[in-house]
């Protein structure tokens, strides 16, 4: 990567797999994009609007998506890369969150969870389109960060996650379909 740091986010766009933000030692908050081609050569596209960590990636149509994060305050900001890696910065996430996850489904890049507080966590889900229009589907049913998100088939899942409600550790699993519509599949199983 052109800078050192941790808690990065990823997604791809078109030919390319880019990586954003992260945090360095002091703690210095990144704004840092490294996009890498099918060739494996690296660029740097234009920076983050703000340098941040722990923000979540995700992929809709012709953009990668960066959204929230934490700087010292917690983040709403989204930016998004298009295949020419040109920045554009679609509408805030309903809640400012950091720890929380993106996965895709159909026409849109969702962001689910997170932690907005100290001692707050959050069940928003927001939605992007493949014109980055902003919609804010059913929450979670569960509010937790550092949950996981992934797609299959015709559903974005979001799985497990912490939070200061018993049990802190959550097994709770919410699916999203292409009509963002959420259902709660079987929990995980406990190990």
């Amino acid at each position: 990567l052109s800078v050192t740091r941790r808690y990065p986010a990823g997604a791809s766009v078109g030919n390319y797999a880019l990586f954003a933000g992260g945090t360095g030692s002091s703690p210095t908050f990144k704004d840092a994009v490294d996009a890498y081609d099918t060739s494996l050569t690296r660029s740097t596209p234009t920076a983050l609007s703000v340098g941040r960590d722990l923000p979540a990636g995700a992929s809709v149509g012709n953009y990668a998506l960066f959204a929230g994060g934490y700087d010292g305050s917690y983040r709403n900001t989204v930016n998004a890369y298009n295949t020419s890696l040109t920045r554009s910065t679609p509408a805030a996430l309903s809640v400012a969150r950091s720890w929380l996850a993106g996965a895709s489904v159909g026409d849109h890049a969702l962001f689910a969870g997170g932690q907005s507080g100290s001692s707050s966590y959050s069940n928003a889900v927001d939605a992007y389109n493949t014109s980055l229009i902003r919609f804010t589907p059913t929450p979670l049913s569960a509010a937790r960060d550092r949950l996981a998100g992934a797609t299959v088939g015709n559903y974005a899942l979001f799985a497990g996650g912490y939070s200061s409600s018993s049990p802190i550790y959550k097994d709770t699993v919410d699916a999203y379909n292409t009509s963002l519509t959420r259902s709660t599949p079987t929990a995980l199983s406990v190990g």
